[in-house]
């Protein structure tokens, strides 16, 4: 393998997203689609964070509310405001509310620099110009998510 070739294999493309006044990202071959936010129904007993469900084309999916999950304050009145339809690596899908898609990205895995705890949420902290970016573990937020819904 060429240094260019290993350099390349360092970098993976990122959807890059604000969630209040943060910006934070995801793989973008996680994503399925982006759409605009449609109104919810609300399902009971459902953690915090989960805002209801959407019918995407027949499938009924959960929609995660990431200010709340994160502990942001939300943007309720934005008119920009999204859900990114998501598939993790063990094929749950979902939606993730969040209140702007930024523009995308080539993060190179080597300058993401680790933050918190293992089970964290926020794999770590990564500069994007003069901007700091959090980097989601999409595994842990979907993964709170199907272990809420077993219990």
């Amino acid at each position: 393998m060429t240094d260019d070739a290993a350099a390349d294999a360092k970098l993976i493309k990122m959807i890059v997203f604000a969630v209040g006044e943060q910006e934070y990202c995801i793989p973008i071959l996680s994503v399925r689609e982006i759409r605009g936010f449609e109104k919810t129904t609300a399902l009971p007993f459902a953690p915090h964070y989960v805002c209801g469900a959407i019918n995407l084309r027949g499938v009924i999916l959960t929609v995660i509310d990431l200010a709340v999950y994160l502990n942001v304050t939300p943007q309720p009145d934005n008119p920009r405001r999204v859900v990114i339809i998501v598939e993790s690596r063990n094929g749950t899908v979902c939606g993730l509310l969040v209140d702007r898609v930024i523009d995308m990205a080539n993060i190179d895995l080597g300058e993401i620099q680790a933050v918190a705890e293992e089970n964290s949420s926020l794999n770590g902290l990564v500069m994007l110009g003069d901007r700091m970016i959090g980097v989601l573990r999409l595994e842990v937020v979907v993964g709170q998510l199907v272990e809420a819904g077993a219990s």
